[in-house]
Order: C-alpha cells, then sequence, then structure tokens
C-alpha cells in the first residue's frame, strides 16, 4: 500500500475513532431518545467538522440548537447549548 493510502487510511481511523468518542459524550447527556450511540454519529460529524476548521464555542453552540431541536424535536429550554458547547470544546482540547 503506498504511503499516501496509509497516512489517509489512518486519518480515517482516527477521525472514525472521535465520531465514536464524542457520540459517546452527547448520548451521556440523556436528552435523546436513541437506541444505539451510533445514532447520533452524523450529529458528531456536522460538530467535528466545525472543529476541523477551527469553529468557535459560539458556532458549535448553533449547531447544538440545530440537531437538537430540528433533528431530534427537542425544545431550546430543555437543554442549554451554550455548557454543552463548552463541554464539546474541552473534550476537544483534551
Amino acid at each position: 500500500m503506498p504511503a499516501n493510502r496509509q497516512i489517509d487510511k489512518l486519518r480515517m481511523t482516527e477521525f472514525e475513532g472521535q465520531i465514536k468518542e464524542l457520540s459517546k459524550l452527547i448520548y451521556n447527556w440523556n436528552l435523546i431518545n436513541v437506541t444505539s450511540k451510533s445514532q447520533l454519529d452524523d450529529f458528531s460529524k456536522k460538530l467535528l467538522n466545525a472543529l476541523s476548521k477551527e469553529e468557535n464555542a459560539e458556532k458549535i453552540r448553533r449547531i447544538i440548537d440545530r440537531e437538537l431541536c430540528v433533528t431530534f424535536g427537542l425544545y431550546s429550554n430543555e437543554f442549554n447549548s451554550i455548557i454543552l458547547a463548552k463541554q464539546i470544546m474541552q473534550w476537544q482540547d483534551k
């Protein structure tokens, strides 16, 4: 396997691991009724893509608001997106 393909595969494996970690964090918020953490992977991908673009906590907060309200049907008074965004930013910094 050429070196570039190995690097791409390693990056993909790392990204997939981050998706799983972030999905676990979101799952542990206990806000969304899902049968599997993998159901949160799309949400996690959106957050990771924003984090990789070095988006700030406000952008992360807006993604959280949109996903929890539009995709998962929560009302904005059922969660504090500022606190959740801070948790995501802290997760990223670890």
